[in-house]
């Protein structure tokens, strides 16, 4: 009689997901239709409603696409009109705007279609749950909660928390949470199937609660300790709907989830759960969760995320990532069992996006299946290589005094406004065209300020193979804190497979505040100007993550930029003095340089990279390779020279040049330099042929001779690109161009 009574079963349950969906075509036999039309009047509204879906879709998708063409041709029209204003505008120009209005048009499609694809699966879900709550289909819920009574015992097992307290004879609380109450028989036979599934002994306690719950519609759901095993309808249509959100058909949602209700396999989802006891400044602490991983992402209602910070013995430190206004003790807390993670890979350039990988760009959603850790172990040594190979900033200040090679860690400190960010920008710009990808990591700005660095970025085409994680000051102090690792996870997949990385922390000053915050909050015991003990592991542990790979690995490279604001040029305070330690070499920007006007303000003294020439083509290799001495000669000798009047012909002479140079290396923002022409200018001042020049016509004299060494000695920037020394004859040719522009001057 068993396989009789589940052939039963099978059948009841077949024709009320067969029926659930008839009625939300709005197509059931007419002959059932009058038998229970007074008790499914309301059925039959929905189904109506979800009949007129695909129709409202439609006027969706033709308004919109009327709405683009309109906005397409209103674009030409403005095409043609600067045209009749200004016979100058290019074709290129013409066609950005025609571009730039397409690409608006298509992400307003794509969102309107997002949002009509989220309205289907919520309206269809909706009432589909309202449908099976009818009175109709109590014999039906009952048949589920019967089959899933029977089923539930299999999903259960013991976990480690589990057995430990039953070895220590505290025994279990399980709780089952069904549309019904359970009946005597039901919970005998439940209680020893639970028994003999937790190899509960006979006398070890076991107590067993039963709480109805309407919401749940069918099925049961059973917690045992913290874990819970949903098997009820609520949780089916749950899954569903998460899961067809963004792929779900425009044209047919209804069959769609009437599909997926006859093909769900999975009887019982399994997740552990804790609730939240506290909550203060942007940390809660959660009971429950006893075999949670440090690390690890929490999943609370609203789409709210939390990482797990402490692991305590009768409770769980959580920082919360995003919007915690709304969280209230009592919240239920889910497990992830995956560590923060961010996606990765090719459909990451060109996008805006949070330290949890979520766009924050009018681009789309971002669609890759390749995800990273925000954590990961650095490379170890055996697995790296030495640092060899240029990264060229296109500032003639830094790429001759203080070079960066491909897998080094150089770090940018100053005090605020002295132009640490233009630095970090100009070098980004200057990686178009080189196959390098950048990544630029905003740390505790202001959202205006990220917003005008994207800008900058996109006019001069750089955002293409540009990523920006933005973690800005509005948000909490969690999200500053994982800013930079989400950065690093990034920028690894593209180090791992073969390529270069140029990454930007800006700035990590502001990471290290939110991570004192964070461990205030989390009563750490605070040290030195109030960081925890563990502070230089925070700034360690990510920028060691920057390395070039040996060639068994690929040979990619991943190049740090780190920034660092001091206060009243105090490189001595703790934090800067924790980066300068980790990193191979700093950049120091002084204000008062700023303040006189030489831009970059590099201070030549305290500036320096550890890998030195090794990063520096041969050719400014050899030119500037007195630089650095002459400039820090000049600026003593300029300090001493205020306080007398009488100074002998070589002082007056390394003062003069001194003074061309420095005026010589001054440089604008956004407009980098390619290396061969820092070159040829640093050799021109170097040999004197600006010493006799005024300070004012420096600049000029700097651009009509590159125009000139282009135009009549190309070979010359050939041979620097090659990376090699100049041989002798190019040296001399370079002089005698210079002399022969000098004449004409």
């Amino acid at each position: 009689m068993e396989w009789i009574y589940a052939v039963i079963n099978f059948v009841i349950l077949a024709g009320i997901v067969f029926f659930v969906g008839r009625k939300l075509l709005g197509a059931m036999v007419s002959t059932y239709r009058e038998k229970v039309r007074e008790d499914l009047d309301r059925a039959g509204q929905a189904s109506a409603h979800t009949q007129a879906l695909p129709g409202q879709l439609d006027e969706i998708r033709v308004r919109e696409e009327r709405r683009e063409e309109d906005l397409l041709a209103q674009t030409h029209r403005q095409i043609q009109e600067n045209t009749r204003l200004s016979e100058t505008a290019g074709q290129e120009e013409r066609q950005a705007v025609e571009t730039a209005a397409g690409a608006e048009a298509r992400a307003l499609r794509r969102d309107t279609h997002a949002r009509a694809r989220r309205d289907a699966v919520s309206q269809v879900l909706e009432r589909t749950a309202q449908l099976m709550a009818e009175d109709a289909f109590a014999p039906a819920r009952a048949a589920l909660t019967e089959r899933r009574l029977a089923q539930v015992a299999g999903e259960i097992f013991p976990t480690a928390n589990d057995r430990i307290r039953i070895a220590g004879g505290e025994g279990i609380e399980i709780t089952v949470t069904g549309a019904e109450p359970l009946t005597d028989t039901q919970r005998r036979a439940l209680e020893t199937d639970l028994r003999r599934r937790l190899e509960l002994p006979d006398d070890a306690p076991l107590t067993l609660r039963d709480r109805p719950d309407k919401s749940v519609i069918g099925g049961i759901r059973v917690t045992v300790g913290d874990t819970v095993y949903d098997g009820t309808l609520a949780d089916q249509l749950q899954r569903i709907g998460s899961r067809e959100e963004r792929t779900l058909p425009l044209a047919d949602p209804y069959e769609v989830i009437r599909s997926q209700l006859m093909a769900e396999d999975k009887a019982f989802s399994a997740y552990q759960c804790g609730r939240v006891v506290r909550i203060s400044d942007g940390i809660c602490r959660i009971s429950g969760l006893s075999d949670v991983m440090a690390g690890e992402m929490l999943a609370f209602d609203g789409g709210l995320r939390g990482m797990v910070m402490d692991l305590e013995q009768d409770d769980v430190g959580v920082v919360l990532l995003g919007d915690y206004t709304r969280l209230q003790e009592g919240t239920v807390v889910r497990r992830t069992e995956r560590v923060i993670e961010v996606p990765v890979g090719e459909a990451l350039l060109g996008r805006v996006v949070d330290a949890l990988g979520r766009p924050l760009d009018d681009a789309g959603p971002i669609v890759t299946w390749m995800r990273r850790p925000i954590e990961s172990p650095a490379p170890g040594v055996p697995d790296r290589q030495g640092v060899s190979v240029p990264l060229q900033t296109g500032i003639k200040a830094i790429d001759a005094l203080v070079p960066i090679g491909r897998g080094q860690r150089e770090l940018i400190i100053g005090d605020r406004q002295t132009g640490k960010t233009a630095i970090a920008l100009d070098t980004i710009l200057n990686q178009k065209g080189k196959n390098v990808i950048c990544i630029y990591v905003a740390i505790g700005q202001k959202e205006s300020t990220v917003a005008s660095v994207v800008q900058k970025l996109r006019e001069h085409g750089a955002m293409e193979y540009t990523t920006v994680v933005c973690a800005s000051a509005s948000q909490p102090a969690p999200m500053l804190y994982i800013a930079p690792y989400a950065g690093a996870a990034i920028g690894e997949q593209f180090m791992y497979a073969g390529k270069d990385v140029l990454i930007v922390y800006d700035d990590l000053s502001k990471q290290a505040a939110a991570y004192r915050e964070i461990s205030l909050l989390l009563q750490r015991p605070p040290g030195r100007e109030a960081y925890p003990g563990d502070v230089f592991y925070l700034h360690s542990r990510l920028l060691e993550r920057a390395a070039r790979l040996n060639d068994e690995l690929g040979g990619g490279s991943m190049t740090a930029l780190p920034i660092i604001e001091t206060q009243a040029g105090d490189i001595s305070a703790y934090i800067p003095t924790n980066v300068i330690s980790i990193t191979d070499g700093q950049i120091f920007l002084e204000s008062g340089l700023f303040h006189n006007g030489i831009r970059p303000a590099v201070n030549v003294g305290l500036s320096v990279s550890r890998v030195g020439g090794a990063a520096q083509i041969g050719a400014m290799k050899q030119v500037a390779g007195r630089l650095r001495m002459d400039l820090a000669q000049y600026r003593e000798l300029a300090a001493f020279a205020q306080f007398g009047s009488d100074l002998d012909k070589f002082t007056r002479d390394a003062l003069t040049r001194g003074e061309r140079m420095t005026e010589l290396l001054k440089q604008e923002q956004y407009v980098p330099m390619d290396a061969a022409d820092q070159v040829a200018v640093i050799f021109a001042g170097n040999e004197g042929y600006c010493d006799d020049l005024p300070l004012e016509r420096i600049a000029a004299f700097e651009t009509e001779l590159l125009a000139y060494l282009h135009r009549e000695l190309p070979g010359v920037f050939d041979a620097i690109h090659t990376g090699k020394k100049l041989p002798e004859e190019k040296l001399q040719e370079l002089r005698g161009a210079i002399e022969a522009f000098k004449k004409t001057f």
